[in-house]
């Protein structure tokens, strides 16, 4: 990337007003997160016309789908908060080495995760999932393309997180709905056996994900070298382990913050399926269509990182308290749109996925509880991607912890257990997610609030890949 383009990405994320820099940043992000869980909707669509039972199989991956993915997510957020800082602190070649080192370390690490995912699949899924033997071979069929193909599905999460450390939204955006496209147009095709293709079932709808995930790999490393955001040389190369260790400081608690929503949701579908696969298969189809519903939340969460990380960089906390708002006021308004619209659809969306009322009665029920609680969602994943770059990374695997574990598992594992009277079965366990939800949102705003009112305490850049760590820190302002 040339250095004036990126001077004047920075100074827009430096100077400009802070509400439309931040739509600017997330709008485009809106559209490709929507075309990334496009991805698992049409997936989940088109497989249930195969029926109930391939319905629940898929329902019984998608817990392990999204551990997968949450690497990704941890890993990019990671390398987007200390690539963001490094732009921030004018560190330009810093930044470049940091990009090429990451991009090799997901490579390698995709291989040895695959690795060991293949090897302990049947435990997973029988011991850990819960999911009957008999739904077994239909499981294989579909994560052992996914077990394959894992460094496709990992590298461009992070890639496209690394486009938009620069300030970059359009292009990472573009890459995923081209991804969407793709798998939309591959899945029935492969699915069915349709244009002379041979009828693959869950095999098809898996490989149609790593095929279309695999072609925006490409093109993202191709951007990548295009805009010179990369540096390959003996040199970089040499930086391997201190870039590593820069983006692990603030990847790890991000991964791990990441890990336990889809942990919890081993948990929750373990539990679930004790009711049978049929309420298993409408927890599936409501969470994709709640997926939906909280894309926009992510996309501030990806477009507020490098807004945060470079503000701090260059040391400008007060354009942070104008963000906090920004944050306060989408999240209330755009939950209580999208908690209005689940509630009054739920059962029409249900329909559209399967013709067994019993799965559609699940994810009508489902729907209408987490619906009350999108606005906290909104809270806790935009706090999330403030903590990494404001310097406190362990905050958000805390809050994460917090409602996905003690808060969401803790109330669920009541329900199943029928401790109190009044809170047993699926519908207490449904109602858990809102409450854990708004709980973890309140809290996580409320930390936000308390950190940006003291800059002192944030964390100062490691700088071991090029040098001396220099302070982003700057004396708290006077009361």
């Amino acid at each position: 990337m040339s250095e004036s383009l990126t001077d004047r990405r920075r100074e827009r994320l430096l100077d400009g007003p802070v509400a439309p820099v931040l739509f600017s940043l997330s709008w485009p992000l809106t559209l490709g997160l929507f075309a990334v869980v496009a991805i698992n909707v049409t997936d989940t669509f088109y497989v249930g016309r195969l029926g109930p039972d391939h319905l629940a199989a898929i329902g019984y991956c998608f817990p392990v789908i999204f551990g997968m993915s949450a690497i990704a997510i941890g890993m990019g957020n990671g390398a987007t908060s200390v690539v963001a800082r490094a732009l921030g602190a004018e560190e330009m070649r810093r930044a470049r080495i940091l990009t090429s080192n990451t991009s090799i370390f997901v490579l390698l690490y995709s291989i040895a995760l695959s690795a060991l995912m293949y090897a302990t699949s049947d435990w997973v899924f029988l011991n850990l999932i819960g999911a009957p033997a008999e739904l077994i071979p239909l499981i294989h069929d579909y994560m052992n393309v996914w077990y394959g193909g894992l460094a496709f599905l990992i590298l461009p999460i992070v890639l496209n997180g690394l486009v938009r450390a620069a300030g970059e939204a359009v292009v990472p955006s573009v890459l995923m709905v081209l991804a969407a496209v793709v798998n939309a147009a591959l899945s029935p095709v492969l699915i069915f056996g349709l244009l002379g293709a041979p009828a693959l079932g869950m095999a098809g709808a898996a490989w149609a994900t790593v095929v279309a995930r695999g072609f925006i790999a490409v093109l993202a490393v191709a951007y990548l070298f295009r805009q010179d955001l990369i540096e390959v040389s003996r040199d970089s190369l040499s930086k391997f382990i201190p870039c590593v260790r820069d983006v692990l400081t603030y990847g790890a608690p991000a991964f791990l913050a990441q890990l336990v929503g889809p942990l919890s949701g081993m948990i929750l579908t373990r539990l679930l399926s004790e009711a049978g696969p049929d309420v298993v298969a409408g927890y599936a189809v409501g969470a994709r269509v709640e997926a939906l519903a909280i894309i926009p939340f992510y996309a501030l969460q990806s477009g507020i990182s490098p807004f945060v990380g470079q503000n701090v960089g260059a040391t400008r906390f007060g354009r942070l308290r104008e963000a906090e708002a920004s944050v306060l006021l989408f999240s209330l308004v755009w939950g209580a749109f999208a908690g209005a619209m689940l509630w009054c659809f739920g059962g029409d969306v249900g329909n559209l996925f399967t013709d067994d009322p019993m799965i559609a009665a699940v994810t009508d029920r489902y729907l209408g509880f987490v619906g009350f609680g999108i606005w906290g969602a909104g809270l806790l994943i935009v706090s999330v991607g403030v903590f990494n770059p404001l310097g406190y990374p362990n905050l958000a695997m805390g809050l994460n912890v917090l409602r996905y574990i003690a808060i969401y598992v803790g109330l669920a594992l009541l329900a199943a257990l029928a401790v109190l009277p009044f809170w047993a079965g699926t519908t207490a366990i449904f109602l858990a997610a809102p409450i854990s939800y708004v709980a973890a949102g309140v809290v996580s705003f409320a930390l936000i609030h308390r950190l940006i009112e003291k800059p002192k305490r944030v964390v100062p850049v490691r700088t071991a890949a090029t040098g001396p760590a220099s302070s982003t820190a700057e004396p708290s302002p006077a009361p």
